[in-house]
């Protein structure tokens, strides 16, 4: 509810949404809880994976133990879970009146979206520790889950568009840190590309043009190796991990953007909110451009400089965005 009154109350287009269609396990696991004190609650997720959550810092949970462990463990997941013969199961049971309020739709509509990318979603499933030895112990254990989630994919996608317009489709990766991706090229060619290139060639045949991967920190070796599988767009380019857009728009004229303003520095008052817009209006002069912040914006932004940021921002979208 307070999400629908920022955007009502400072008339933002209606934010996209992802099709409603399950694209990891089917069934998923049944969420249950080891234990619970005060200060922590560890539990099983719904994929399997054994996570602790902090409660006093409310953060994204740490992965405590994850679902595929090895050949034996991914063979008998992929039998019960992953079944490529048994697509219906993965539709909600009110898909007809979803299809009809897709089609009369004032919003994007999107396929794919997190958990789900050649990276992230090996690291949901093995960790980040096993997944980096296994690229180079276990390649055939790799490959084997990336190609059997990819003709799955591929299959809810086909029954997907054949009945609802789709606006776009998105990678969801995160497979940068601060410093640089956490993998190396080669690794990308050998694992992602290629799927990549079959998933996009698929939606691109069947109309889908804009295609966005999201990763965070500093991406910048990534960007043309995504744009050559055919990927269109990017998001959410990092500040202070050195992602500068004005610098994406001059290398990488065509790619299409998205967030780039810094999201900290909203804080800081006034004559800072005007600096950290100038080079946004410098993009969105360029076109294929939506500017917002490089992450979500943290609490410590007082609602005043929000709103100072976001009126100043809507201005600028109103004279310069193409």
């Amino acid at each position: 509810s307070l999400d629908s009154d920022v955007k009502d109350y400072f008339r933002m287009d209606g934010a996209q949404r992802l099709v409603d269609v399950n694209l990891l396990f089917d069934p998923m696991f049944e969420p249950r809880t080891v234990r619970e004190d005060a200060e922590f609650l560890e539990y099983i997720d719904l994929d399997g994976a054994r996570r602790l959550f902090a409660k006093r810092e409310a953060t994204i949970p740490s992965g405590l133990e994850w679902p595929v462990k090895d050949w034996d463990s991914w063979n008998r997941i992929k039998a019960e879970r992953v079944d490529l013969e048994r697509i219906a199961g993965r539709f909600p049971a009110n898909w007809a009146s979803q299809v009809a309020e897709y089609r009369r739709r004032d919003y994007p509509l999107a396929i794919g979206g997190y958990p789900h990318g050649m990276f992230g979603t090996l690291a949901h499933l093995l960790g980040y520790e096993k997944l980096f030895k296994a690229y180079y112990l276990e390649p055939d254990l790799v490959h084997d889950i990336l190609g059997t989630f990819t003709e799955l994919w591929l299959r809810v996608y086909e029954q997907v568009l054949s009945e609802v317009e789709v606006d776009l489709l998105h990678f969801w990766e995160d497979v940068s840190a601060g410093k640089g991706p956490m993998v190396s090229n080669g690794i990308v060619r050998e694992f992602m590309l290629p799927y990549y290139k079959r998933i996009i060639d698929f939606v691109k045949a069947r109309g889908v043009k804009v295609i966005f991967v999201d990763t965070d920190g500093d991406c910048w070796s990534l960007i043309p190796l995504f744009m050559s599988a055919g990927v269109t767009g990017m998001y959410p380019f990092e500040t202070h991990c050195g992602m500068d857009i004005v610098k994406v728009r001059r290398l990488y004229p065509t790619l299409q953007i998205g967030g780039g303003i810094p999201k900290s520095e909203i804080a800081k008052g006034p004559a800072r909110i005007d600096e950290i817009l100038r080079p946004v209006a410098e993009v969105l002069r360029t076109g294929g451009y939506i500017p917002f912040g490089d992450h979500l914006i943290p609490p410590e932004v007082p609602w005043e400089g929000f709103k100072d940021y976001r009126t100043k921002l809507n201005g600028l979208i109103d004279r310069c965005g193409q």
